[in-house]
């Protein structure tokens, strides 16, 4: 096609037949609208993966096509896997000589305002968050991946630790022939009865999902992650006081987790949402004990993209 502006190289044919299962953009910087039921429609910073398949043999795509497309549709409407897929759509109407398949990808930050544990206050928290569409040839799936965020203390340092207060115990009250209850009070209330304290860390749980219909908004994301949350009991606070403190120091001795406790937790937690026709969770706790991280994974079924 000849312009004022010359030929369109794009579309030189080449002796290459070879089709290129992606071709586009990564990390396309752009404002999403994202809509929360109790805060309405708010803007989130935006990183957006842009892609369509080049199965002609000539010379490449049309890249601004696919850039306009993401720019025009995230500036007028909520972000939603729904809205993603509509999106694939464009790509291939405007590559339609060209492309068999397109795929979009959006990242953002979802900003959470959670409640303290016991007190009144309430802080920010931010789940990373990446929803996706893929086309092909009109068969459309999306799916969404997330980050949450917890607190895991390990069984057997808890353990080994509590046999250490044992011996203390031992050592600092052998020779007494009676107990004496406000003595042994006093004792359990003093740094010398905490003979070792067990190692916890930092941890993150990492959903993929596939999802069964392409839905309207993101209300499902963050009914997930309270769930989530719920089972894994000790994700991580923003806003703290004493008593919030010492209250998730509570959660944490009630609830001693490997990698693979807290995977189950994270996978049951994660099925009783009826939106995904597939699911894979993994635990990652962030060792202080090693320099290495623990992780447990756990999948069923497939589609996933990272």
């Amino acid at each position: 096609m000849n312009s004022a502006l010359g030929i369109d190289i794009a579309k030189t044919k080449i002796d290459d037949s070879v089709r290129l299962n992606r071709v586009g953009m990564r990390n396309i910087e752009c404002p999403a609208k994202v809509y929360i039921a109790d805060r309405g429609q708010v803007e989130v910073r935006a990183k957006v993966d842009a892609f369509v398949s080049l199965d002609e043999p000539q010379k490449g795509i049309h890249m601004s096509r696919l850039f306009l497309t993401v720019q025009k549709a995230l500036e007028s409407n909520s972000l939603s896997p729904q809205l993603l897929s509509s999106i694939t759509t464009e790509f291939l109407k405007s590559h339609s000589d060209m492309s068999l398949s397109a795929f979009v990808s959006v990242e953002f930050d979802l900003l959470l305002n959670r409640k303290a544990l016991l007190s009144d206050n309430k802080g920010w928290k931010s789940y990373p968050i990446k929803i996706w569409a893929e086309n092909n040839s009109g068969k459309i799936q999306t799916g969404s991946n997330f980050i949450v965020k917890y607190s895991s203390t390990c069984p057997c340092s808890a353990a080994l630790s509590r046999q250490l207060i044992q011996k203390k115990f031992e050592q600092d009250f052998k020779l007494q022939t009676e107990m004496n209850f406000s003595k042994i009070f006093e004792w359990l209330g003093s740094e010398k009865s905490i003979a070792g304290t067990p190692h916890g860390q930092r941890s993150e749980g990492i959903l993929k999902t596939v999802h069964k219909t392409a839905l309207p908004d993101i209300k499902y994301i963050i009914d997930t992650i309270d769930q989530v949350e719920d089972a894994l009991t000790t994700p991580v606070q923003s806003a703290v006081k004493r008593e919030d403190e010492q209250e998730f120091a509570r959660l944490n001795a009630a609830n001693l987790m490997f990698a693979e406790d807290a995977v189950r937790r994270l996978f049951h937690a994660s099925t009783m949402a009826d939106f995904f026709s597939a699911i894979s969770v993994e635990a990652r706790h962030l060792e202080s004990l090693h320099p290495h991280d623990a992780v447990a994974v756990i999948t069923s079924g497939q589609g996933f993209h990272d």
